[in-house]
């Protein structure tokens, strides 16, 4: 059993949360953000309803295909078999995964290898030649966009999407209670953090409680080298790179 302080946002990370207690860990669930689905808007809805229009549909996050697939199962409406789907990494495949009843043969490209970004995308074919290709990136209202402008630069025809909003939470009491006990019995805990803005946020949150200076000694785990840089700004001594993807944090969990 493992003690694990989780960072993952809402509603995604509820599940994870679960998961990993099925598993006999015991998890302190703090949610540093909400994502709120935009994709009732009739302008949303209607360009999903036309995804066959695009060569490829680019989606930059795990939680971007789970309001998707949400909003097209709720219309009966299904991904159309010649339009292929972009990823940033292993927690969006996973994601994809997830859905289930995809057509068969679809394109899927992403990143082979860490790190796992936007960047890194645009050096997988199609997209490092994209010249002539229909692309529409389905996003948070957040985020970068230089990248779409790259892929604009080389000739593609670039929409965006916004089909959520990410909502800052403050850090859920019931788990800096669980942090503050773990920590006052000097019991060791693995924390993850996926989000880079959580990591500030969450660590003022610890020294409001006088726990922060027993965190830093704890193991940390994060799946972009920004956040583990922004994890060592902040006193942590063990800061680690993961890959990304509910896989890889498990495995990295078990064997701390």
């Amino acid at each position: 059993m493992t003690r694990i302080a989780l960072t993952q946002p809402l509603p995604r990370g509820d599940g994870l949360a679960r998961r990993l207690r099925e598993r006999g860990h015991q998890v302190a669930y703090l949610p540093m953000r909400r994502l709120v689905s935009t994709a009732d808007q009739p302008e949303v809805l209607s360009q999903l309803g036309r995804l066959a229009v695009y060569d490829w549909v680019v989606f930059v996050s795990p939680g971007a295909i789970d309001i998707t697939f949400d909003a097209l199962i709720s219309r009966g409406l299904r991904w159309p078999a010649e339009t292929g789907i972009g990823l940033i990494g292993p927690g969006s495949a996973q994601a994809l995964a997830e859905q289930g009843l995809l057509p068969a043969g679809l394109r899927i490209v992403h990143p082979a290898a860490a790190p796992y970004d936007a960047d890194a995308l645009l050096r997988c074919p199609p997209f490092d030649q994209p010249a002539g290709l229909n692309v529409l990136v389905i996003a948070g209202a957040l985020g970068r966009r230089d990248w779409l402008e790259t892929l604009r630069g080389r000739g593609a025809e670039v929409e965006r999407l916004v089909v959520y909003r990410s909502e800052a939470l403050d850090p859920d009491r019931t788990g800096l209670s669980m942090l503050a006990d773990w920590a006052n019995h000097g019991l060791q805990a693995v924390f993850s953090l996926t989000v880079l803005d959580a990591v500030e946020r969450l660590d003022q949150a610890m020294r409001s409680q006088a726990i922060a200076a027993w965190a830093h000694r704890q193991q940390a785990l994060a799946p972009h080298p920004r956040i583990v840089r922004a994890l060592i700004g902040c006193g942590w001594s063990r800061a680690r790179l993961i890959e990304p993807g509910e896989q890889a944090l498990v495995g990295a969990i078990e064997s701390s």
